[in-house]
């Protein structure tokens, strides 16, 4: 027979984890520590002519881009322009578990970028030193978090009703709570009849271990920023940034058993997150000559106020189990029959409203003109991703807001790019090296990124055409569920982002 229970599961963090949940995961964290480092993250953005350096060209201004790295660069505008950034996302996902690997990959189409800018320049036969600017309304992809990861394999060592057990231990059953609480309501781990707080169970063997986890969303931003020339030798400029987020996870976990009384165990967990906030910047870019330029920039903590749901169900598939010996005191929902083929249940809808504050970036840029033959540019960014944030009326932070700070790190990032130029053509290329922003703490995986660019355009006055590809690589692990110790079986991932984009730009 099939019954159907409701239960209450105390947050999504007990369920499936981004990462391994070492002794750094402090207890009553509830997983918006992942959520922390996953809004304040940025890939590549802006323009193709930006993409086709890596990103590097805070000082260079007369882009589009300059916006949202440094405001300063649209003071050195001499004309107004609109530009339109299209893109295609080519992205693949190696997973490896306990020596077996799956590849998925998934392609998205979508706009990069898009904007104008207002020149107010004044002529050259109008004194004085303030000689004009430009303002820009702009809009920018910052980050895309669509993926599709699956893994399979036989694991020898371990089952999720290992980590029920070794979890339950130690409690009473009107004391446990999480998946614990779940493989008790499903008989998957029973107390002993003399040592209550003690479990066994009456599955044997070890499964078949198998997960598809697929992701969506993106983070944007509209800016509205401006930048004045002073003496065509200083820029300075400043901004305000509208950033939206939204986040979704479909998770499928499968353990399947032979020669025992249960078939299969699976959790279907959905999750989905959305949120408004605002940052400002501010930048400024000197030009001592003609063939140089040097400038910084700030941008603010961006301020996030995010809503969330999330929602499970478990299924348990059985070879005609019969449970009438087992004693529940009362504890467990009563069967109409003790032989047990299906069993299913669900948490309530578990919603959240909460704040976060993403950590500020630091930006310094110089650029080497060669001429009109073209200019090599380099940027430096700090970003210290242990300063965000998370308070919320509905719950207490605390726990998540210590694992931020015990785990995550600050990062140097440096972006190297270059062009050079032929008559109307343009051709460009660059390199990024994104630091990681997990300390050892948390476990041995590098989560540092590089990203490697190259571009070409073609200026026809009022006219321009750009592309750029880049290719993004990095990896990452997920734990699907752990002991006690905060130890369980992890899945590695290389994940490797490629994005072609094609900017339209018009003079005016």
């Amino acid at each position: 027979m099939k019954n159907k229970i409701k239960l209450m599961v105390i947050g999504m963090a007990a369920l499936c984890l981004h990462f391994n949940a070492t002794a750094q995961i402090q207890p009553g964290s509830f997983g918006y520590y992942q959520d922390a480092l996953r809004f304040s993250q940025s890939n590549t953005i802006g323009t193709a002519r930006l993409a086709g350096m890596a990103g590097a060209g805070s000082v260079l201004g007369g882009d589009l881009s300059a916006a949202s790295l440094n405001p300063a660069g649209l003071a050195l505008y001499n004309r107004s322009q609109f530009v339109f950034t299209p893109s295609l996302n080519f992205n693949q996902y190696n997973t490896s578990f306990l020596g077996q690997g799956s590849n998925n990959e998934k392609s998205r189409l979508e706009i990069s970028n898009l904007g104008v800018v207002i020149n107010f320049n004044k002529s050259d036969f109008i004194p004085g030193g303030w000689r004009g600017g430009s303002v820009a309304v702009t809009y920018n992809r910052k980050n895309d978090f669509n993926q599709r990861l699956t893994y399979g394999a036989n694991n020898n060592n371990s089952s999720i009703i290992d980590a029920m057990l070794d979890r339950a231990d130690g409690f009473f059953s009107n004391e446990l709570g999480g998946i614990e609480q779940v493989g008790f309501d499903h008989y998957l781990i029973n107390p002993l009849p003399n040592a209550p707080d003690f479990y066994v169970s009456p599955v044997e063997g070890f499964p078949f271990q198998e997960e598809s986890i697929t992701r969506s969303g993106h983070t944007d931003e509209i800016n509205i920023a401006g930048g004045a020339n002073y003496d065509d030798k200083i820029y300075i400029g400043a901004g305000f940034g509208i950033v939206s987020s939204n986040y979704q996870m479909s998770r499928v976990y499968r353990e399947s058993f032979s020669g025992t009384v249960l078939e299969s165990f699976s959790i279907d967990e959905l999750f989905d997150a959305s949120g408004t906030g605002f940052n400002a910047n501010v930048g400024v870019i000197v030009r001592p000559t003609d063939f140089i330029r040097i400038g910084a920039s700030i941008t603010t903590p961006t301020w996030y106020n995010f809503s969330e749901e999330s929602d499970a169900i478990y299924n348990s598939e059985y070879n005609n189990f019969d449970v009438s010996g087992f004693e529940d005191n009362g504890q467990r929902v009563i069967l109409e029959d003790t032989v047990l083929n299906s069993l299913q249940s669900q948490t309530n809808v578990f919603f959240s409203d909460y704040d976060l504050r993403t950590p500020a970036r630091f930006n310094l840029g110089a650029a080497f003109f060669i001429g009109k033959s073209g200019f090599i540019t380099a940027d430096i960014e700090r970003v210290n991703y242990a300063n965000s944030h998370v308070s919320s009326s509905d719950f207490s932070a605390d726990s998540d807001n210590r694992t931020i700070a015990s785990i995550y790190q600050a990062t140097t990032n440096i972006r190297i790019g270059g062009e050079f130029r032929y008559k109307e053509f343009r051709f460009r290329g660059g390199f990024a090296s994104i630091g990681d922003p997990t300390n050892e703490l948390l476990d041995d995986v590098d989560r540092s990124r590089t990203v490697v660019s190259a571009g070409v355009g073609v200026n026809m006055g009022r006219y321009f055409l750009d592309f750029a590809y880049t290719q993004t690589k990095f990896n990452d692990s997920f734990t699907s569920y752990t002991f006690a110790d905060g130890v369980g079986p992890t899945a590695t991932t290389e994940n490797k982002l490629g994005n072609a984009r094609i900017s339209l730009g018009l003079n005016f």
